[in-house]
């Protein structure tokens, strides 16, 4: 059994918590993973952006960010095995109108070691994304 855990900043996004959930929850369900916990925050426009400059050293807000657990971290047995957060800004992605949901998939699975760095890496990771959100 996985694990969503939706944190949100403001409450007026708590409407996209549900959605949150399903979206990573059919991905690692897709991928046949089990016994996963996902975090999962949604967070302003101000906040990601701190956030991007931090840890990406580039001063503007983003749509996502993603940040997996440090490799060798020890997991006690009885608890979940945790991949990592990912960080979204919902104002900024409906001013764009970008899709919820894609986002969050796609944040899911660089925690899971996808990447689209290469134009091959790209192609596999968006063919992924399309057949997991036939699934939400």
């Amino acid at each position: 059994m996985n694990k969503v855990v939706v944190r949100s900043t403001d409450r007026k996004y708590g409407v996209f918590e549900k959605r949150v959930k399903k979206a990573a929850g059919a991905a690692l369900s897709f991928l046949g993973k089990d016994g996963f916990l996902v975090e999962v925050n949604l967070v302003s426009d101000a906040e990601i952006k701190k956030l991007n400059r931090r840890f990406r050293k580039k001063d503007k807000a983003t749509n996502i960010l993603s940040f997996s657990e440090p490799k060798n971290f020890p997991f006690p047995e009885s608890r979940l095995h945790c991949l990592g957060e990912v960080y979204l800004a919902p104002d900024y992605i409906r001013k764009r109108e970008e899709n919820f949901s894609l986002l969050v998939v796609h944040g899911v699975l660089h925690l899971l070691g996808f990447s689209h760095s290469h134009g091959s890496d790209r192609i596999e990771m968006e063919r992924l994304e399309d057949k997991i959100l036939q699934n939400v």
